[in-house]
């Protein structure tokens, strides 16, 4: 199965990962969902190198949202 692209960055490479519980809850609230279970966060750096895209997912659904959605940066 080929690769896809994160929708926001355009990074070639897939850095994905599932949401941890803090940014699943932040996704709750931000959303109103009761379940955020498939979310994923892409974790390419941006074109500077030193902060993350951070772009939200859904499994292979580039776009779930009619707006890229991203999660905040980590405190």
């Amino acid at each position: 199965m080929p690769k896809k692209s994160c929708a926001t960055c355009r990074s070639l490479q897939e850095e994905h990962r599932f949401l941890k519980p803090p940014e699943a809850d932040w996704l709750k609230k931000e959303t109103g969902r009761k379940n955020v279970d498939g979310f994923m966060v892409c974790e390419a750096l941006l074109a500077d190198g030193e902060k993350q895209c951070r772009n939200l997912r859904h499994y292979f659904r580039e776009k779930p949202f009619k707006e890229p959605l991203r999660l905040p940066d980590p405190t």
